[in-house]
């Protein structure tokens, strides 16, 4: 068994490399997006939106299905990665079907017929993704994190070139389609060649419900999860018009991309580091502890600075044209603070704690269900107020579950942040103020974005921010290793 020392190493050094791999994909994917927003109109550009909902569900029962199950059994052996080799392929294949046929219901529903072929290709991804699905559960099982940031690499290169040279010779929407499958296509096969392990012909049917009676739970709570992410999409679709829903993706974009890339890289390594320390809890509580200030010193005055600069950022990179999309980046902002704070829920699946979980999610989305239902007649602002709320009450209901089960309770918690939401509320209303001088949105960034770099780092350095001090000392170690 490995030490807590090379555990925490391997952990660390599996956040880098799987940061490099998620912010490299999702930077090319914005320059795509940009590309697209300059050369669309927000109406068109909202057709991707449409199909959001039905693509993220889909996706989920390849990644999140038996996959998670297989990195928390500890003896997964070749039976039961084959096992779950071929059931994801069949699932995969059934999925594409239900989609290739619901894909004429879904453009009549929005009421846009170019939706149905746009649909049928674009679902091509799921069969893809479960081509690699176990290659990603085994190097999340073994945090060969490195790995993964090769296979992103590949599909970087090939997403961002195809689908940039699509967009310049005027393939709008389809650019981002077919870029996005052939950077998946790619990725996929850099995956079979880089992790040593194929498929052999064995199946277990036994094996296979083992596994189920953990990721179902897991399944389950992710798909809660993935519906009411993208139900506003769909509500606002329905409701409103292409352009509003153009406007509030485009909003949603920059917040959720960085997101993606930090929260999603510190998840996607922690789940697995806090399978391997389930069975010590003072120690699974110190990871997480430790986990949520890390992940929450980097998020937070990202998030800050980002709500402050959101016009001038907006103008510099999309024109006028996208200017009411503004609101929508701010309020997103404020949604993607709480992401971070999900760590909590991995590591009670960590410790078996899959029921849980999957009941808390339950709640948290009927909730948010009934304030959804209430404020969707009122416009897309208040649906965003309304996801701030559902926020709050999961944050608290959360807090009181994880207390009950890791003891860590919510006065830890926030004695752990107050020094890093104090350092990033300050920096931001600093930077904030910078927008009054009237200048270019060129100069305005340009100015704020070293003023906020500065102020929170003398804040860490002067509220003596424990994640601060393991930052540098990260560097510093790598420093060490170049030399």
């Amino acid at each position: 068994m490995k030490s807590n020392g090379d555990l925490k190493s391997k952990s660390i050094v599996g956040f880098i490399w799987k940061f490099f791999e998620k912010a490299g994909f999702q930077i090319v994917s914005m320059i795509v997006q940009i590309v697209l927003a300059r050369l669309l109109l927000p109406e068109d550009y909202g057709i991707i939106g449409y199909l959001t909902l039905f693509i993220n569900l889909s996706d989920v029962f390849i990644k999140q299905g038996f996959t998670t199950a297989l990195i928390q059994k500890k003896d997964a052996d070749e039976t039961d990665f084959s096992s779950v080799f071929f059931a994801n392929l069949v699932v995969s294949v059934v999925i594409y079907i239900i989609l290739y046929i619901a894909a004429p219901y879904v453009a009549i529903f929005y009421s846009e017929p170019k939706l149905t072929s746009v649909m049928r290709i674009l679902s091509l991804q799921v069969i893809i993704g479960a081509f690699s699905s176990v290659h990603d559960a085994i190097m999340a099982k073994n945090l060969e994190f490195k790995k993964s940031f090769i296979r992103g690499l590949s599909n970087i290169i090939v997403y961002g070139v195809s689908g940039i040279v699509l967009a310049v010779l005027g393939f709008g929407v389809w650019s981002l389609v077919w870029g996005r499958l052939a950077g998946l296509l790619i990725g996929a096969l850099t995956l079979w060649i880089t992790v040593k392990w194929h498929p052999k012909f064995k199946f277990s049917m036994k094996r296979l419900g083992g596994l189920f009676r953990f990721s179902s739970k897991v399944l389950g709570t992710n798909l809660l999860n993935t519906l009411f992410n993208n139900i506003n999409s769909l509500i606002i679709g329905r409701n409103y018009s292409s352009a509003d829903l153009g406007q509030y993706q485009r909003g949603q974009n920059i917040p959720q991309t960085f997101m993606t890339s930090v929260d999603g890289s510190m998840n996607e390594v922690m789940y697995p580091t806090f399978s391997k320390l389930q069975h010590d809890l003072n120690l699974l509580k110190s990871a997480l502890r430790r986990s949520m200030r890390l992940s929450m010193y980097i998020v937070f005055p990202c998030l800050v600075g980002l709500l402050v600069v959101s016009e001038p950022l907006t103008l510099l990179l999309l024109t006028e044209k996208w200017l009411p999309s503004v609101p929508y980046m701010q309020l997103t902002c404020i949604i993607c603070i709480f992401w971070p704070l999900s760590a909590r829920s991995h590591a009670l699946n960590a410790i078996g704690k899959s029921s849980v979980t999957f009941k808390l999610s339950l709640i948290s989305k009927i909730i948010s269900l009934i304030i959804l239902l209430i404020t969707a007649k009122y416009g897309i602002i208040y649906i965003m107020y309304g996801t701030i709320l559902t926020s709050l009450i999961s944050f608290f209901i959360t807090s009181y579950l994880v207390n009950k089960h890791l003891n860590y309770s919510l006065k830890e918690l926030l004695k752990d942040l107050f020094p890093i939401l104090t350092a990033g509320v300050i920096m931001g209303v600093v930077v904030y103020c910078v927008n009054f001088l009237a200048l270019s949105p060129f100069i305005t960034l340009l100015i704020q974005l070293p003023i906020g770099a500065i102020l929170y780092i003398a804040f860490s350095v002067v509220f003596k921010i424990d994640s601060f001090e393991y930052i540098l000392d990260i560097i510093k170690g790598f420093v060490k290793k170049g030399k």
